[in-house]
């Protein structure tokens, strides 16, 4: 299992390029790309940024889905037209990188209410995204979110039924924040799922880089081997988190570590 890092990292301090840069030097051995805005989704831009990964190799991008995601379930036909045409840049750019994953964040509400989750609406959607993804042998990888739709293990479960083509992305802090024990969410996706987002807390629930906190990522490795999962773990933390390029390295080498350890138990 690769142990990859997030430009969203330094979202805020550098560029996306400036930071696709850098992130060998952290020990990533693997990206993913954080695409912060519109001017972004292009093949022109993706060309330099997968440049400055100097070999780093890009696995998923991420896109700001917030601000087009939600058009998708506009009532306005022209709406959703631009949702998906903007989706379409997007996934040229994530091509381009040579992405195979494209996370996905889904409906929300800009004021943070809970909405009714629907999931047959949300297969509607899902399905005509995969549909665009996979002319460029892209697949989405919806994210479980604590303010989006995808909350709970039983979302994940009723939509695998409805979605047997879609994949998953784990955001372990997403979990924790819904309440949720991210194993759970583990067992849920199963074989759908592609992508792993982790950082760290305290006992308070306040965050920090894996290694930091009480997070006991050796069971959460050993639930990972238990569904033979093949993708990636993404260190995803926020700017604010990262008090130092040594202590990003060395939150890094722990997961590298904890891997290994546990690679070698199983053998």
């Amino acid at each position: 299992m690769k142990i990859g890092l997030s430009t969203a990292a330094f979202y805020g301090k550098w560029e996306v390029e400036e930071a696709a840069a850098l992130l060998g030097r952290y020990g990533a051995e693997c990206a993913e790309v954080f695409l912060q805005t519109r001017s972004e989704y292009a093949r022109e831009f993706a060309r330099l940024v997968r440049k400055n990964l100097n070999g780093v190799p890009c696995t998923s991008v991420h896109p700001f889905g917030t601000a087009f995601e939600n058009e998708f379930f506009a009532r306005s036909t022209r709406q959703r037209a631009d949702a998906l045409d903007t989706f379409r840049h997007a996934l040229d750019a994530a091509a381009e990188l040579g992405a195979h994953l494209y996370v996905y964040h889904g409906r929300y509400s800009p004021a943070r209410i809970e909405l009714p989750f629907e999931p047959q609406r949300n297969a509607e959607v899902l399905t005509l995204m995969q549909e665009e993804a996979t002319r460029r042998d892209i697949r989405v990888a919806w994210e479980n979110v604590c303010w989006c739709q995808l909350t709970t293990p039983k979302r994940v479960s009723e939509m695998r039924k409805l979605l047997p083509e879609i994949r998953f992305t784990l955001d372990i802090k997403q979990a924790m924040r819904a309440g949720c024990n991210p194993v759970d969410f583990v067992d849920a996706m199963g074989s759908q799922l592609a992508n792993v987002h982790v950082c760290d807390w305290d006992k308070n629930g306040r965050l920090c880089l894996p290694g930091e906190g009480t997070f006991d990522f050796h069971s959460f490795i050993r639930a990972l081997r238990r569904i033979n999962y093949q993708g990636v773990m993404i260190v995803e933390p926020y700017l604010a988190l990262v008090k130092s390029d040594m202590a990003l390295t060395e939150s890094i080498a722990y997961l590298k570590r904890m891997e290994t350890c546990d690679r070698k138990s199983m053998d």
